[in-house]
């Protein structure tokens, strides 16, 4: 048996996966080891959304056959890129997304000196037995059939498919009985899920009819697949009023580049109708700055729906070409506009967030769930996704706290934080 450490990049998706690679390494008697320097074998769970994530997982593998470990590299940049990373002195094994699961099959493969083996089918779905944190990931759909110009993520995970109804509510129940209080569904593209019945709107409506204490939160949705009967599901009180509409630019000419299938006004439109119903929802995003051939009154487009949409955070990405993707054939634009677009749009995203704040939910109540402590101060977050800290001593681990914020600030990291 073997000593191994994991370590995790990317997605809420390949936290979720992460986890159930540990529940089928120790079902077959491995040690999992929190300090890397402990282990034998350093299993890197790669991302590969932009150029510097792939050179994040590099950086950890070479950072662990540095100590003498022998390295598997897995997830989306090992599926994609598997040939040019085998050609890397620093990676023992390279298993594509559909191998990740069966992991321990393949540990014998790694004193044979074969980098590269035959994948499996993309159809598993695993089953975890837990997570080292108060906040549980279940993974309900897989794959992506979009295509939008400017991403890998379609050759790295396939066609999109969706986890059996019954299946989920049988993860979901044993979640709820391991005592985790806030679960969070997630996929590559949550909002494609379906089954029978129904769409994501009516599997939530099943889920919150549970008894149990908790929450329920989503993971990333594409604005132009939301499905309406979520905005009934926002009106229960065990659904996190709390949505990541992942939308990429304010620029309806950018979308249309990018082949993404909505546009700005029916976007803007949407937030409206969920703020309607609840006025301090917490709405993040991610937006691509620098597409190619951006010009200066696209960007500012994407400003001006900044300002209208009044997200409490925004995932800046610069625009990274990524090979095989249509927008690759197109001219990159030069690094110093990215990122005076980036300063630019971070200051005017932290300044409507913080205003957001301000105007919606001061003084109102929230229920936050108490995370992990450092340094004398545990942290938790509201329903609606802002940060709050206490003294450790005043709660536990995985309690709701009700709290009444008396002022907000931005962190570091980008992310409100409430004060009480």
């Amino acid at each position: 048996m073997k000593k191994i450490h994991l370590i995790n990049l990317g997605c809420k998706l390949n936290t979720f996966e992460g986890e159930a690679i540990l529940t089928k390494l120790k079902a077959q008697g491995h040690t999992i080891c929190d300090d890397q320097e402990e282990a034998e074998i350093v299993i890197v769970n790669t991302c590969t959304v932009t150029a510097k994530a792939d050179e994040k997982g590099r950086k950890y593998m070479r950072r662990a056959k540095a100590q003498g470990k022998k390295v598997i590299a897995t997830g989306c940049y090992a599926t994609t890129d598997g040939l040019e990373l085998a050609e890397k002195n620093y990676i023992d094994l390279i298993l594509r997304n559909e191998q990740k699961f069966s992991i321990h099959e393949y540990l014998p493969l790694l004193d044979l000196g074969q980098k590269i083996t035959k994948g499996k089918d993309l159809t598993e779905f695993p089953e975890i037995s837990g997570f080292e944190r108060t906040r549980a990931f279940l993974k309900i759909q897989d794959g992506c059939n979009k295509f939008c110009s400017f991403c890998k993520i379609p050759f790295a995970r396939g066609r999109s498919r969706s986890q059996d109804f019954h299946k989920i509510h049988h993860a979901f129940v044993t979640l709820l009985e391991s005592g985790y209080k806030e679960i969070v569904l997630t996929g590559i593209n949550l909002s494609d899920f379906s089954f029978e019945h129904g769409k994501l709107g009516k599997l939530v409506q099943s889920l919150l009819a549970y008894d149990n204490d908790f929450r329920i939160r989503l993971s990333s949705l594409q604005p132009d697949e939301f499905d309406p009967v979520l905005l009934e599901c926002l009106q229960h009180p065990k659904m996190a009023p709390h949505f990541h509409l992942s939308v990429q630019s304010g620029s309806d000419s950018v979308l249309k580049r990018m082949h993404r299938r909505y546009n700005c006004h029916d976007f803007l439109k949407l937030i409206n109708t969920m703020k309607n119903i609840r006025p301090d929802i917490g709405l993040t995003t991610d937006i691509i700055v620098g597409f190619p051939n951006e010009t200066d009154q696209e960007f500012q487009e994407t400003l001006n729906m900044v300002k209208n949409a009044e997200f409490i955070r925004v995932h800046i990405f610069p625009y990274s070409q990524r090979e095989g993707t249509t927008a690759a054939r197109f001219k990159d634009m030069p690094a110093e506009i990215k990122k005076e677009r980036e300063k630019l749009l971070r200051e005017i995203c932290q300044k409507t967030a913080l205003e957001f704040a301000k105007k919606n939910c001061l003084g109102k109540t929230y229920k936050v769930l108490t995370e992990s402590a450092k340094r004398g101060i545990r942290e938790g977050y509201t329903e609606n996704y802002i940060r709050t800290h206490f003294p450790e001593a005043s709660c536990n681990v995985n309690e709701f706290i009700s709290i009444t914020p008396l002022n907000v600030t931005i962190e570091e990291d980008g992310h409100l934080k409430f004060i009480i």
